[in-house]
């Protein structure tokens, strides 16, 4: 399995904001594309999804920027990884219609492979991963 850019990145900024939590201070674009090394436009377009996961939080003008919704304490890995993913399957088919479904031998397979990796993304707190403390 290999993570897109935008789930990469999404992390990347996520971990950002996580270090630098503090109630009501958000953090403009710009300084969250110089922490990550990510574009502004392509960072705008990857905070709007984890915006629309309650994850991130915004505030207009020229004091607004971006912030986490709650603490870093109380959002995993995994939450940021599925609001900037379509998901997180492994293959197509797991959970749309599959031709094949009633005589698939590896869909157990992909389905527990699928479900640990949430599980263990599930785990892992941004501050967790803020602090390197895996």
């Amino acid at each position: 399995m290999k993570m897109s850019s935008k789930a990469r990145y999404g992390l990347y900024a996520a971990v950002v904001l996580a270090k630098n939590y503090v109630k009501d201070e958000y953090l403009n674009v710009i300084t969250l594309s110089q922490a990550t090394g990510v574009s502004e436009k392509y960072l705008e377009q990857i905070i709007a999804l984890m915006k629309k996961a309650n994850i991130v939080s915004a505030i207009r003008g020229a004091t607004g920027g971006y912030k986490l919704a709650d603490s870093p304490d109380n959002i995993t890995v995994g939450q940021v990884l599925r609001a900037v993913e379509d998901n997180l399957e492994i293959v197509d088919c797991l959970h749309s219609g599959c031709s094949r479904k009633g005589e698939c031998v590896t869909r157990n397979l992909w389905g527990k492979l699928y479900d640990n990796i949430n599980s263990y993304l599930d785990t892992i707190t941004l501050t967790q991963l803020a602090e390197d403390k895996l």
